[in-house]
């Protein structure tokens, strides 16, 4: 690329950074002051600052790498694993509980903030000034600290914390396998490869066996392993029931359903069915998961929704998806962050479950991240240019969640074109893709009727 060419990118560049930053900053000025707990769930955000968010970060990626030394950058990102760990100790610590009630002028000193989370001061400094470095904590003074606008969204937030810990735990234990699982992968069938957290924890069962195997406690006793209730209350309490959950049921019309039949395939509790549910009453549903987690799912739904049980609205049934679907011509089905725990041949399975159990206006809806590529996808929104389709930097989390659950299950996110395949595969079509405002949008299928 000429000195001309990088100039003229970089100016255009900053203009973006310019018009998305104002178009935030009228997104801030037209919410004003609601309040918002901030202990509880992100605000989900309009439509017009879901695109000039993504648009900034990714502007701001972009010009980065043009104009770091590209040595530096690289190795930055080379190293950007202790960042992570950074924050699993704060994370696992509650740092910023310790700074709850820290005046933001004078912060508070490294020597308390050690007498709290029982890390001694020398290593504890290192830790914070790397994550007040990436501005999620502050360091007001030398060795004195405070709680940032992100950081402060941590206090009192157990779901939070342990949805941080979910990513920062097993998954780098077993991402230090995954060259060697990928080097050992050429020619070979996806279905029965052993994945890299496999491999890392020599273990054959799935991630979901090892979390709930009983194990030996420090006081002798044998009880659940400590990572179970960090999964639960990350994944479920936070991830998949609050952050991802309201965009997929607002940025749908669902509205027009009525009063159809939707079965949430997977379900678990069935986080997504209840948050439809208290939206959208005329909906009627059918959770499905192993017995053991529907008497989980029961206990959620009577506690929480207790009318929809009386108005006959849910009902729950047992089911694994890999075998016959017992719900026969329902309107909607949903897989809720189900495939991309599963390799393409396991996908296709389920998949052909469901359609044998379609009627002719049935639907399949995928509620999954959906992989933009750089080159771009006729289904989905390009960001503008100079920036790639995919909004660069701003697709950051999404391709580390699809190695994330590469390494962990042999599975991963998929382009529309991989969903596409799949579908072939299980005789069906997508139909279209309905992009929503987080890591989650709708992949719609149904029949292909012109499949023996």
């Amino acid at each position: 690329m000429s000195i001309a060419e990088k100039a003229a990118q970089l100016r255009s560049l900053v203009r973006l950074i310019s018009d998305s930053a104002e178009a935030v900053i009228a997104e801030w000025e037209t919410e004003g002051d609601t309040p918002h707990d901030v202990s509880l769930v992100p605000r989900l955000p309009s439509k017009e600052l879901f695109e000039a968010r993504r648009v900034f970060i990714g502007a701001c990626g972009m010009g980065m790498d043009l104009v770091h030394d590209p040595f530096v950058r690289m190795t930055e990102v080379a190293a950007s694993f202790y960042n992570s760990q950074a924050l699993r100790i704060a994370a696992e610590t509650r740092i910023a509980d310790a700074l709850k009630d820290a005046n933001p002028q004078k912060g508070v000193s490294v020597q308390e903030i050690s007498r709290q989370v029982g890390i001694a001061p020398e290593g504890l400094s290192k830790i914070l000034r790397t994550l007040s470095s990436l501005h999620i904590f502050a360091e007001v003074e030398e060795n004195f600290y405070c709680n940032t606008n992100t950081s402060r969204h941590l206090v009192n937030n157990e779901p939070l914390r342990c949805w941080l810990m979910v990513h920062c735990m097993e998954t780098f234990t077993a991402a230090g396998k995954l060259p060697q699982v990928l080097y050992n992968t050429v020619g070979k069938p996806s279905t029965g490869l052993r994945s890299a957290f496999q491999t890392a924890y020599d273990y054959t069962g799935s991630v979901w066996e090892w979390i709930e195997e009983s194990i030996v406690q420090p006081d002798g006793t044998v009880g659940p392993r400590p990572e179970l209730d960090i999964w639960l209350t990350g994944m479920w309490k936070f991830g998949l029931e609050h952050v991802q959950a309201p965009a997929v049921c607002l940025d749908f019309p669902w509205e027009a359903v009525g009063s159809k039949t939707v079965v949430d395939v997977g379900a678990g509790v069935g986080g997504m069915s209840f948050e439809l549910a208290t939206r959208y009453p005329k909906l009627q549903f059918v959770v499905q998961d192993r017995p053991v987690i529907l008497e989980k799912a029961k206990e959620f739904w009577t506690s929480s929704l207790p009318d929809a049980g009386v108005k006959n609205r849910v009902r729950f049934h047992p089911q694994n998806f890999f075998e016959e679907q017992s719900v026969k011509g329902a309107d909607i089905y949903i897989l809720r962050h189900i495939m991309h725990d599963w390799a393409d041949d396991e996908c296709v399975t389920i998949l052909k479950s469901l359609r044998e159990a379609m009627g002719p206006e049935s639907l399949i809806l995928v509620a999954d991240n959906v992989m933009q590529t750089t080159a771009g996808s006729p289904h989905l929104k390009p960001a503008p240019a100079p920036l790639p389709a995919n909004y660069g930097f701003a697709h950051t989390f999404a391709n580390m969640h699809d190695l994330l659950m590469f390494s962990m299950f042999n599975g991963g996110e998929r382009t529309v074109g991989g969903f596409e395949s799949l579908a072939v595969r299980a005789g069906l079509k997508v139909t279209r893709v309905w992009e929503c405002r987080g890591f989650t949008s709708l992949t719609e299928m149904k029949r292909d009727d012109h499949v023996a």
